[in-house]
């Protein structure tokens, strides 16, 4: 270590912070890291931990003996503190949440007008409605991933290659939390993880007996299995109230080409001229305003629930 350095680690206070192994290290980072977003703990968590295990096999590999406490020591001077970790990481997403060129104004609490009408220029709706529509595909994959592997890791079980099914599964899980995370914070806005946590140290098996113990990979199950209904549940709401819009807004002109009654409600039929065009359109336009509203509120309780089931504490 550099007189510099220490000089600057011992200024900053993190020179007392003697750490002796990697899950020690990884302990006082978490410590540090108090009161941060999930995601970004699992983020700088995981980058710590698969660093700390590379440099230990890096070492092996190279057949030197070293002490975990010496490794530890030796990563401190290359990665970084604990504390300088947290500090790095806390600095990235501040940055990062920083508005853009065109920022979406911000407005008062207050501010009826704001409240009802704001939503058409927050991108937040937009993503969100985008999400509902493709809430149904990644539903219906995610579903017949999980029964799929369910069923061939519990078929294939007795047979001596059957082992290796469900530790694809299990990792598969995995991959699936990191990629969905990745889909629900780019439409719904909700930080996620931008990569899973390190696997457990040790072989194959080893790895997979620790995914057995999380509990994150019972909940990213569960949340596959339910993503269909809430796609289909999603899908159907929007599909109604959009073609409801769209229907509302072209009835008028339908009904001066065809030159019948577009709309008919049991034997009644409603005669709608194009001088009613401009009232016709005022209510479609709340109709989709509402669409948006509920896309946002429905995005934002989606996001929690995503972050509550796929992000490790």
């Amino acid at each position: 270590m550099t007189p510099e350095r220490a000089a600057r680690l011992e200024a900053s206070g993190a020179a007392t912070e003697r750490v002796e192994t990697i899950d020690g290290y990884l302990e006082r980072l978490r410590a540090e890291l108090a009161g941060s977003d999930p995601a970004l703990v699992q983020d700088a968590l995981g980058s710590a931990e698969e660093y700390l295990r590379s440099e230990q096999a890096e070492l092996a590999a190279r057949g030197e003996s070293i002490a975990e406490a010496e490794l530890v020591q030796r990563t401190l001077e290359r990665f970084g503190t604990p504390r300088e970790v947290a500090e790095a990481y806390r600095d990235s997403e501040r940055r990062r949440l920083q508005p853009g060129p065109f920022p979406v104004p911000e407005r008062r609490r207050d501010d009826l007008f704001w409240q009802i009408f704001g939503v058409v220029v927050d991108p937040r709706a937009y993503g969100a409605l985008l999400y509902m529509f493709l809430a149904l595909a990644t539903g219906v994959l995610s579903f017949t991933w999980a029964v799929t592997g369910l069923a061939l890791s519990i078929g294939l079980l007795p047979l001596i290659i059957g082992v290796f099914v469900p530790i694809l599964f299990l990792a598969s899980l995995r991959g699936f939390a990191v990629l969905e995370g990745r889909i629900v914070e780019a439409l719904l806005g909700v930080r996620m993880p931008r990569r899973g946590p390190a696997p457990a140290p040790g072989r194959l098996l080893a790895r997979a007996k620790g995914w057995l113990k999380d509990g994150r990979t019972w909940s990213t199950l569960l949340y596959m299995l339910l993503q269909m209904p809430l796609g289909i549940l999603y899908f159907t709401l929007f599909t109604v109230i959009l073609s409801l819009t769209l229907g509302i807004a072209l009835a008028p002109i339908a009904q001066a080409v065809l030159g019948v009654p577009t709309i008919l409600i049991g034997r009644y039929s409603v005669e709608l001229s194009l001088a009613m065009l401009p009232l016709v359109w005022i209510a479609a336009a709340f109709d989709l305003l509402l669409a948006l509203h509920l896309a946002r509120a429905l995005g934002r309780l989606h996001g929690r629930y995503a972050k509550a089931m796929l992000v490790r504490p």
